[in-house]
C-alpha cells in the first residue's frame, strides 16, 4: 500500500506530541487497517459513512449522509432509504444521482464522498505547513515540498494525487472539517495553512440537476463567493483554536492562457470574489496570477515556459517557476515571521 513503509517509521515520533481522538467509524468494509497506522488509516465520524472514492489516497472516502447508500460509479452516494437514479449522461467521476424514495420522488442529489485529509503524521523536528486546494495545488505541492525541505514537512489535502483535489468550493466547504485532520481524525494544528479554489468552479449557469455541475468536480460561479466565505470562516476558525501558531494564506486561482474569456471569468469574478472575502476575513492573500501572466502575457497564449497549452489550465514547467518564485517564497515568510514572534 502508497506511503505505507514510511507512514509506519514516522508514526511512534510524530505522535507523541498529539492526542489520539479518531473518528469512530472503521472503513474496514473497503481497506484492511492493518495496512495503515493509526494516523493514515481512512476512518469517518458518526455523522459520515465509509463510501468509496477512486481518487481518494485510501479509495475510499466518508460520504456526509449517515447510513448512506454507495452509487455505482464509486464516486457518488445517496442518504439512507434511498435509491441512486443516474441524472444525465456522465459516467464514472463524471456520474450525477437523484436520490429517490421508495416512490421515486426525489429527496436530494447525490454527494461525493470526501476524500482523506494529510496522509504522513505530523513532524516534531520541521515546521508543518498543509496545501489545501485543487488540482493546480496539487502539481505545485511537491515542487514547493522539495524546495522547503530542510524547513518544513509540506504536505497536501485532501489526500490525492491523481484528481482534483479540493475540486469545487461545495465540495471544500463539504469536506474542510475532513481536510484539517488525518485520515483516521486526529486533529492538528500545522504551522501554515495555504489555500486556494476557484479552477473547478469556471461553470456559467449549470445545475447538478440537469448533470452540468458535478458534485465533487465541478461547480457554478455564482455560488463561489458566499461559499468561500463559509470556508474561510471556518479556516480563521480553526486558526484560532491554534492559540496564534497556524497562519493562513490564499493563494488566488492561475490564468487560463487558453482562453481569454476563461481568464476574464478567473480574474474578474473568480479572483475578485476571493479577494473580497479574504480581506473581510483578514487572511493574507498571494496573486499567483499576475505572476505568470508578467512571464507569459495575457491570453490567448500557446505556449509558455517550454510548454504547449501552458496553464491550461497545467503547466509542469509553469509549476516550477511558481513554486520557486512565488509560493515557497510566501510561505517561507510566514515561517520566518512565526519564529520571530
Amino acid at each position: 500500500m502508497r506511503y505505507t513503509s514510511l507512514l509506519l517509521l514516522l508514526w511512534p515520533m510524530a505522535m507523541q506530541a498529539y492526542e489520539v481522538n479518531k473518528y469512530v467509524t472503521s472503513c474496514e468494509e473497503y481497506i484492511d487497517p492493518n495496512e495503515f497506522d493509526e494516523w493514515s488509516e481512512t476512518r469517518c465520524p458518526a455523522s459520515q459513512t465509509c463510501s468509496p472514492n477512486g481518487f481518494s489516497g485510501s479509495l475510499v472516502g466518508c460520504c456526509p449522509f449517515p447510513d448512506a447508500v454507495a452509487c455505482d460509479s464509486g464516486f457518488a452516494c445517496c442518504p439512507e432509504g434511498t435509491k441512486c437514479r443516474l441524472v444525465g449522461n456522465g459516467d464514472g467521476y463524471s456520474s450525477v444521482y437523484s436520490c429517490d424514495d421508495e416512490a421515486g420522488v426525489e429527496i436530494s442529489m447525490s454527494k461525493c464522498p470526501c476524500k482523506p485529509g494529510m496522509p504522513l503524521p505530523p513532524s516534531d523536528a520541521l515546521k508543518n505547513v498543509l496545501i489545501i486546494g485543487d488540482s493546480l495545488s496539487i502539481g505545485f505541492t511537491p515542487l514547493v515540498a522539495e524546495i522547503l525541505a530542510d524547513v518544513a514537512l509540506v504536505q497536501h489535502a485532501p489526500w490525492d494525487t491523481t484528481d482534483g483535489g479540493s475540486e469545487e468550493s461545495a465540495y471544500f466547504q463539504q469536506c474542510l472539517d475532513n481536510w484539517l485532520r488525518s485520515p483516521s481524525g486526529i486533529e492538528f494544528f500545522p504551522d501554515v495553512i495555504y489555500f486556494n479554489s476557484g479552477m473547478h468552479n469556471l461553470v456559467v449557469n449549470s445545475t447538478i440537476e440537469d448533470g452540468s455541475s458535478v458534485p465533487g468536480q465541478s461547480g457554478n460561479t455564482t455560488v463561489y463567493k458566499a461559499e468561500m466565505a463559509n470556508i474561510t470562516k471556518r479556516l480563521v476558525e480553526f486558526a484560532a483554536k491554534s492559540e496564534g501558531k497556524t497562519k493562513l494564506i490564499y493563494g488566488l486561482t492561475t490564468p487560463f492562457l487558453c482562453s481569454v474569456e476563461t481568464d476574464n471569468i478567473i480574474a474578474n469574478t473568480l479572483n475578485a470574489d476571493a479577494t473580497e472575502v479574504m480581506k473581510v476575513n483578514n487572511v493574507s492573500i498571494l496573486d499567483t496570477h499576475q505572476p505568470i501572466l508578467d512571464q507569459c502575457g495575457a491570453a490567448p497564449v500557446t505556449s509558455c515556459f517550454g510548454v504547449e497549452n501552458c496553464y491550461c489550465p497545467h503547466c509542469s514547467g509553469g509549476y516550477d517557476f511558481l513554486a520557486n518564485n512565488v509560493i515557497a517564497p510566501a510561505i517561507m515568510a510566514l515561517l520566518i515571521n512565526a519564529e520571530g514572534n
